[in-house]
């Protein structure tokens, strides 16, 4: 090869190399010639409103050097409305479908608070669509062109009438008013999704699910819809830390319209109850290898320590240890008269009970998981209300006088830890036999 052929060569060489360059991923890329280009939009009329019909257009374009791309809209008013706003983007060819959504987040309020609202479809109408890329030296390159928008669903999905009672709440299954939050709403039209769930504004991207109450209609239907949030406890679970979070209920139509509405919530004293008998034992009076023998009169008497093994107070309520009861008596009877509507049953609240084979109330004789020194008094909606805290024991004692024949068959008695309303949470501890003669 002549020495001017080799030139001419070299020549060559450097203008195809100009013309081509390596991008990040190893891949070939022609930046010579327009930035922007193959720009088009399938369709230059749309109806966007879910109905499988001229839903959606789809928008093409491609890139020969790395830019920043965005898609916007303008009405005939010359409003902005962005699809997209200075995306990064390489080189390459894309596409990307429409359905007439701009995501614009603004907050408003329809009256029964502040709602956000995420994305909604444009109204009817023509607007002028723009491809604008912006390359790194800031040079500009854009496309525009004309759409037409009909018969687009516009309509929000409201959540109306947003509610949360009580703002406040303690899951640790007390029984009292603060054990559960009520949750309610109105919504105004079907969507395609609706979710709610607790966010901690420290670790947003950490969230706890609500599953709404069964209902009328679905939850994704229009209507009212309620939800009863317990932390999760009724199942056995942990609720959430202690704390103040946001509570969140995101609703999305088909269209692609979407609110969000944000309610505060704040968790105090939350935690599964969980108590015992300590060593699962009780000190039954007079009792010898499993057997306590009595004759008609004689009473049946024994101790036990009941330890609070949870991370939250656990609610009690009498009769206080050291009462007796007479054989027909139980918990309710006992109330009677005596103005102690609080030794009724009471849901939430913990009892250590006795039992036998042939009664028909279960565990008729019931006492407050401590004395009053073991415990601690809280003045709640002016009633005192009693808890052993975590951690600490409580003694429990007590007598039943067998003044009367017993049943045919009545031969086994047992203690119990009773957490009322909700479950037993321990039965047949330290089961004995008792043989009651006639003096």
């Amino acid at each position: 090869m002549t020495r001017n052929n080799l030139q001419s060569a070299l020549i060559i060489i450097l203008i195809f190399a100009s013309m081509i360059a390596i991008n990040g991923c190893g891949q070939l890329e022609f930046s010579a010639g327009p930035l922007l280009s193959n720009v088009a939009f399938s369709k230059s009329e749309i109806s966007p409103n879910a109905d499988g019909l001229d839903d959606v257009t789809e928008i093409t374009y491609s890139l020969r050097r790395p830019a920043d791309v965005s898609i916007y809209f303008e009405n005939e008013a010359g409003e902005r409305f962005y699809f997209r706003d200075n995306r990064r983007r390489s080189p390459g060819n894309y596409s990307v479908l429409w359905g007439g959504v701009v995501d614009i987040p603004e907050t408003v309020d329809f009256g029964y608070g502040p709602v956000e609202i995420m994305s909604r479809v444009l109204p009817d109408g023509v607007y002028r669509w723009v491809v604008e890329a912006v390359e790194d030296n800031g040079n500009v390159a854009a496309v525009s062109g004309e759409i037409t928008l009909r018969d687009g669903d516009t309509e929000l999905p409201e959540l109306q009438n947003f509610t949360v009672v009580p703002e406040v709440f303690r899951p640790n299954q007390d029984g009292l008013a603060d054990d559960r939050v009520a949750i309610g709403y109105y919504l105004t039209k079907n969507v395609e999704s609706i979710v709610l769930f607790l966010r901690d504004p420290d670790k947003p991207d950490v969230r706890y699910f609500i599953a709404e109450s069964p209902g009328l209609v679905k939850p994704t239907e229009r209507g009212y819809h309620d939800y009863s949030y317990d932390g999760g406890v009724d199942l056995n679970a942990e609720p959430p830390a202690d704390g103040t979070y946001e509570l969140v209920g995101e609703a999305r139509d088909a269209a692609g319209n979407a609110v969000r509405v944000v309610r505060t919530l704040t968790i105090e004293e939350g935690g599964k109850p969980r108590a015992d008998v300590v060593g699962g034992e009780i000190d039954w009076q007079g009792e010898s290898g499993r057997v306590v023998l009595l004759t008609l009169g004689d009473k049946l008497c024994f101790k036990a320590y009941v330890e609070n093994e949870s991370t939250v107070p656990i609610r009690t309520s009498g009769p206080w240890p050291g009462q007796e009861y007479r054989y027909a008596e139980n918990y309710n009877t006992l109330a009677i008269g005596q103005d102690e509507p609080s030794w009724l049953q009471q849901d939430g609240a913990w009892r250590f009970g006795i039992n036998f084979d042939t009664t028909g109330v279960d565990f008729p004789y019931r006492w407050a998981i401590g004395r009053q020194e073991d415990l601690e008094m809280r003045l709640i909606d002016g009633r005192e209300q009693w808890y052993l805290l975590p951690g600490k024991r409580g003694e429990v004692s007590g007598c039943i006088v067998l003044d009367e024949k017993l049943p045919v068959g009545t031969r086994f008695w047992w203690g119990g830890l009773i957490h009322q309303g909700v479950e037993v949470v321990n039965n047949n501890i330290d089961r004995i036999t008792v043989e009651l003669g006639v003096p």
